[in-house]
């Protein structure tokens, strides 16, 4: 008798949890049932603002360090206005390591930032655009040490 309850209040407990369960997330956590699949507009909203203020903030980032924007605005051309050279890049590291490739290489920095702002070229890909006689793996070559340089000075600013 004892094992009869035992399982109908298992079968009642189970039903009654998958139940609730489609009623609510949907399957293994997802939109609620009838819903559809996919990101929810609210995350897309978040992610896309997250994105957009990382592009507009490497500049002011920059410009709250001193000596970091002191040292990148000797690496570019004289008169360039490092805010303005910073938009559109999507993280501190990734602009700081342009402007060392673009130094480096004697690339002018308008050129490699369009080709990675506007064409959404890597690094590597915008240096083998720009200096087509260098080798793939010369171009991947100075692309790592401008990254290697970028993080060796933001984390000395952090």
């Amino acid at each position: 008798m004892k094992s009869v309850i035992c399982s109908v209040a298992f079968v009642a407990c189970f039903s009654l949890s998958t139940s609730v369960f489609a009623q609510g997330r949907g399957h293994l956590g997802g939109p609620p049932a009838g819903h559809g699949g996919g990101i929810s507009h609210d995350a897309r909203t978040r992610t896309e603002t997250k994105t957009d203020a990382k592009s507009t903030d490497v500049g002011q980032r920059i410009s709250e360090h001193p000596r970091l924007a002191s040292k990148l605005q000797s690496l570019l051309p004289a008169g360039t206005n490092l805010d303005a050279a910073a938009n559109g890049f999507k993280n501190m590291g990734q602009f700081v390591a342009a402007v060392h490739v673009s130094h480096n290489l004697n690339i002018p920095f308008d050129q490699l930032k369009e080709k990675m702002i506007t064409d959404h070229k890597s690094l590597g890909g915008a240096i083998r655009e720009l200096k087509p006689d260098m080798t793939k793996d010369a171009a991947n070559d100075e692309a790592q040490k401008a990254v290697t340089q970028a993080k060796e000075e933001t984390k000395s600013q952090s």
